[in-house]
């Protein structure tokens, strides 16, 4: 990508923009939501709800799994909400999220979410508080994802889980399409992680019991053509306008997207 330059470690393989972008807030208002910049925020995570369930729900079910129960959860980074709407839907009792964007937080709460405005160290939760926090498409958007580390195992409760959904920039994707790879935002993702280096990035903060793996979403079939006209734009827009009034569009699909998931445990 002409003029984006990246910095990798040697030792852990952790990659990051040298330049930090300003005023970073700024990107993260309606149009985020809704755009038509094929690269960049969301085309219509309106139109995705629906389909952003099955991933979540998906999700939810391994933490279940992992953690044993249901308890205490908090969203960094929760949008419009949709994942806890969706623990609420299997019975999740205290749930709760922390979202930069003053456009999303005033949406989630309206749909009767518990929400915090800004980033985790803005906001004074208590030690050993929960027993989950999640990041899901988020850490990439952290300038000190180290310190942020610390501040999530601070929270998290002994015994208690942290989990991530990041960019895999060692996966199949990255490796396929080099420059042109999709997860490649300047300004919007600051660094980027492999199994390797999220790996020792949690070691690092004090987790143990750390887990890494390839990860799906499932998607609409309208949302990946849009994405794919970044790379032949006059094809699948022919195919996005063609699919755009039939029930095609709405089909999901559960893909590889170039996206790793990590979790971590606080020793009890």
């Amino acid at each position: 990508m002409s003029g984006y330059k990246l910095i990798r470690c040697l030792r852990c393989g952790t990659v990051w923009e040298p330049t930090l972008p300003e005023q970073t807030l700024s990107i993260y208002d309606k149009t985020y939501f809704i755009n038509e910049n094929p690269k960049g925020g969301y085309a219509n995570y309106f139109e995705g709800m629906r389909i952003n369930r099955k991933t979540f729900s998906d999700r939810l079910k391994k933490i279940e799994d992992k953690l044993g129960k249901k308890g205490k959860l908090l969203d960094v980074g929760c949008a419009l909400g949709d994942f806890l709407i969706e623990a609420k839907a299997r019975g999740w009792k205290e749930i709760e999220g922390l979202e930069l964007s003053h456009y999303a937080v005033n949406f989630a709460r309206q749909r009767g979410l518990k929400i915090n405005e800004g980033q985790l160290d803005d906001n004074l939760y208590s030690p050993n508080t929960f027993d989950v926090v999640t990041y899901q498409d988020v850490i990439e958007h952290i300038t000190d994802p180290m310190g942020e580390l610390k501040k999530i195992y601070r929270i998290l409760k002994p015994g208690g889980l942290v989990f991530f959904i990041t960019p895999d920039i060692k996966g199949l994707w990255a490796k396929l399409l080099g420059p042109l790879w999709y997860h490649y935002k300047p300004r919007e993702h600051v660094i980027y992680f492999s199994e390797k280096s999220i790996n020792f990035a949690l070691r690092k903060a004090g987790f143990i019991n750390i887990e890494t793996s390839k990860t799906h979403h499932v998607l609409s079939l309208e949302y990946i053509l849009n994405r794919l006209r970044y790379y032949y734009p006059a094809f699948f827009e022919f195919l996005l306008r063609a699919t755009k009034k039939t029930s095609l569009r709405k089909i999901p699909f559960k893909l590889y997207t170039g996206e790793l998931e990590a979790w971590g445990y606080k020793p009890k």
